[in-house]
């Protein structure tokens, strides 16, 4: 907890306040216990009506006070908790914006999820009832443990008994708390990913009629829940029935010994019996408190675990405040001797590349699937860094960049096109929010997708839904593309981005490129020979190496991998 201090700090001065508000009506709440007693023992043994009026209005007013206090106790370590977790939680999400490919791959989204959500609102939680329960319950149980003592010595040890029995219970319960909610925790991460790969794949599970076994595997998920969260909740309903029986088997006790204290040696009187079974009473749910708020932290223990491994883990890709600042100028790619992997123990994804893209020239990449493609451009833009060798841009290792400033230089669009709620121009701004409709115009035509926006009522105003799903797979691509044009990149790389086109569309966006952005260098990940036949220079991968280099008609005659993906091709009709 120490470590999350730093969010909780700006809110100790309110919280404070509310601890001290809490405490005040905590002690209104004991002296009222006193008042009753001295109307018992003053005004009803004398028939004082006068006695019973005037200590009744001040316990009136007494209580008016106390709600007071006790509102005001509750606002402050509200907000306090809320503006905690408020800090937290944005801090968190700051973090993993900064993570890498391969940090992002030891977390899984899911459980990132539960993160930010699950377990942040439970520390919110755990600290408003810290704030409150800590100052209230240890003044109840003192200050009674106390008072019973001074009214009866006699009658405090049956109190002290009754402490000290409950007191081992609970911390056997609170002992045991820890191991069983962390593995509630991880099963409720196992059930977000669950519910998020059902959700994300509904199509899917549609198409292949797989509703009933999704059924069966969430419900068995579902189950694994039920039975982690009765076995760590379990727990708590051991301290409830706990508390009831030693209450009345100490007032039982009281009741006797007290009985033989007023009518055989007259040493208390029915007052002090009064506010000796109340004072019993504030002690035991006083302990309850204490206990539910070491439950909540012991449970939160687990989320404070699960949030600082986020917090604890630094992106492995990061720039030096020396790195240079400066804008491509030309858009020379030099990869020298690159190989990358994983993990040092892993097998490498790539090895031992060697290659040079010109300012300018249309770079087509082709291969099997898993040959490196995408962890190749991954590489160019800094999601990962190489493991051996370097990456030269304009004659700059691009780790002594700056990692914000390298990356606007190039326009990504993805191997899965992803478009955000929202509208299109929303969309088509996301990399350069202050692009002109002009920028949008020329960037959706190089797309080939600026007609079908402005036959739409809205036009750019159009409405994407979740995930673009009222927009067909080509139209996203389409977009996708557009969307890395309005940076104005000086590269552009497209990984298998026209996979969802027919060829006269494909034959138009490349027109309409080589026209509108003739300047800019291209870097086109492709699965298909038909989308890369006319670059400049292809490069062929096969096993994270490069067995082939060079234009379609020298690879047709050199490279045996390109001429197998060809030959695949033409017997599919794929190059007709």
């Amino acid at each position: 907890m120490k470590k999350l201090f730093k969010y909780f700090k700006p809110e100790l001065t309110i919280a404070i306040l509310g601890i001290i508000f809490v405490g005040v009506s905590a002690f209104i709440e004991l002296y009222q216990i006193q008042l009753m007693a001295e109307i018992i023992d003053v005004g009803i043994a004398n028939a004082n009506f006068t006695i019973i009026l005037n200590v009744g209005l001040k316990m009136m007013g007494l209580a008016l006070l106390g709600l007071l206090f006790g509102m005001i106790g509750l606002i402050f370590p509200s907000q306090a908790s809320n503006n905690f977790a408020l800090r937290l939680r944005e801090e968190v999400f700051a973090k993993i914006q900064t993570y890498s490919i391969k940090n992002m791959s030891e977390f899984k989204s899911s459980s990132l999820v539960t993160r930010l959500t699950n377990d942040i609102n439970f520390l919110q939680r755990a600290v408003m009832m810290s704030l409150r329960m800590l100052v209230r319950a240890p003044v109840f149980l003192v200050s009674t443990v106390v008072l019973t003592y001074l009214t009866s010595p006699e009658l405090s040890l049956v109190m002290f008994g009754a402490v000290f029995i409950l007191s081992i219970i609970f911390f056997l319960v609170v002992r045991q708390g820890f191991p069983r909610f962390m593995k509630l925790q991880d099963q409720i991460d196992k059930m977000n990913r669950k519910i998020q790969e059902s959700l994300m794949n509904i199509r899917v599970i549609k198409s292949f009629v797989r509703e009933e076994d999704e059924n069966k595997t969430f419900k068995k998920e579902n189950e694994d829940l039920y039975e982690v969260s009765v076995h760590a909740n379990i727990l708590m309903t051991i301290m409830n029935p706990a508390l009831i029986a030693a209450i009345n088997f100490a007032t039982i006790v009281v009741v006797y010994v007290s009985g033989h204290l007023i009518v055989d040696y007259g040493l208390i009187q029915l007052g002090d019996l009064l506010v000796f079974v109340n004072y019993l009473r504030f002690t035991m749910f006083s302990m309850l408190m204490i206990t539910h708020v070491l439950m909540m932290l012991s449970r939160s223990k687990a989320s404070i675990v699960r949030i600082n491994q986020i917090l604890e883990t630094d992106s492995d890709i990061s720039s030096d405040p020396d790195t240079e600042n400066k804008n491509i100028e030309e858009g020379h790619i030099v990869f020298d001797n690159v190989s990358f992997q994983y993990y040092k123990e892993a097998e490498c994804i790539l090895s031992e590349l060697n290659f040079e893209i010109k300012p300018g020239e249309n770079v087509g990449i082709i291969g099997s699937t898993g040959s490196g493609k995408s962890t190749l451009i991954h590489l160019l833009a800094r999601l990962i860094d190489v493991t051996e060798g370097r990456i030269l841009l304009d004659g700059t290792d691009i780790r002594d960049m700056d990692l914000k400033k390298l990356r606007e230089q190039f326009g990504f669009v993805p191997q899965h096109n992803v478009l955000f709620s929202g509208t299109v121009a929303e969309n088509l701004r996301l990399g350069n929010k202050d692009a002109s409709l002009e920028e949008l115009k020329k960037a959706t035509k190089a797309a080939d997708i600026y007609d079908y926006l402005m036959g739409e009522p809205d036009q750019f105003e159009s409405v994407v839904q979740q995930g673009g799903s009222n927009f067909s797979g080509g139209q996203k691509q389409r977009l996708s593309i557009a969307r890395a044009l309005v940076t104005d990149p000086k590269i552009l790389v497209l990984d298998d981005s026209t996979s969802a086109l027919d060829a006269a569309t494909e034959a138009r966006v490349k027109e309409s490129l080589d026209k509108l952005y003739s300047d800019i260098t291209i870097i086109n990940v492709a699965q298909k020979i038909s989308s890369i036949i006319d670059s400049d220079n292809i490069l062929v991968l096969d096993q994270g190496k490069i067995v082939g280099q060079g234009t379609h008609d020298e690879l047709i005659k050199d490279c045996h991998v390109y001429q197998e993906i060809y030959d695949s091709q033409m017997e599919k009709g794929e190059l007709e």
